[in-house]
């Protein structure tokens, strides 16, 4: 059964809400740990925050097209 739009803005906020909150654990982990990480884990860490950085850009224009559609 699909889910409403409001749902689904709701699971969107949920999404972007975790994701922000594991993005701070993972900049105060690396402002702990860092200066013992090789170039090869600050490559991987910074690959990973591209990445999750994107996901979020994406979670956002969806969460913007939502809140459009239910608005509409």
């Amino acid at each position: 059964m699909p889910r409403t739009i409001q749902e689904q803005l709701d699971q969107v906020e949920r999404d972007i809400k975790l994701y922000t909150e594991f993005d701070k654990a993972e900049k105060a982990r690396f402002d702990r740990e860092c200066y013992l990480w090789t170039a090869e884990d600050r490559i991987e860490w910074q690959e990973t925050q591209l990445s999750n950085a994107q996901y979020l850009r994406g979670l956002n224009d969806e969460r913007v097209a939502l809140i459009k559609r239910l608005k509409g």
